[in-house]
């Protein structure tokens, strides 16, 4: 993403996820999970600047599955992000905003694979979200059978 002929979009997404390395080794990271660590604001400031993404996609005719993908990184970069030192770990890996480069990248050179790829993604985290959603109640439903069975 640094080239010359690079993006604005992509200039952003390098300055947020990618813009500096940790030394003597391959890990990039940039002004997100810095911001990350001013306590409360940090993770949400830069959760704003990430809807720059969503925006332009919104501009360049990006359906509902593609912004709807686009969104899912933002808000899995804000929310795990605001957990304190996992957050910062995370933001240095998910690196939302290359992702959402990549995705209007994608919309502008195929819209119709990027928006039937981001249907199909939206399904598999939507099914992740419901396995998940049922393995907690399964749980708490068996944490209060033994319980009940401790108190009868």
């Amino acid at each position: 993403m640094e080239s010359e002929q690079s993006s604005p979009s992509d200039r952003l997404a390098d300055l947020l996820d990618s813009k500096f390395t940790i030394p003597n080794t391959d890990i990039r990271f940039g002004i997100d999970p810095l911001l990350g660590l001013v306590p409360g604001a940090g993770d949400w400031l830069a959760g704003v600047i990430s809807l720059y993404f969503l925006i332009l996609a919104a501009i360049r005719g990006g359906k509902a599955s593609v912004m709807g993908r686009m969104f899912i990184n933002i808000l899995l970069d804000v929310l795990i992000g605001s957990i304190p030192l996992v957050g910062e770990v995370f933001d240095v890996y998910w690196k939302a905003n290359v992702r959402n480069a990549k995705i209007l990248q994608e919309l502008e050179d195929d819209p119709v694979r990027t928006t039937t790829e981001s249907r199909l993604w939206i399904w598999f985290v939507l099914i992740q979200f419901v396995v998940l959603l049922l393995g907690v109640l399964f749980l708490i439903t068996w944490l209060i059978a033994k319980l009940l069975g401790l108190l009868l």
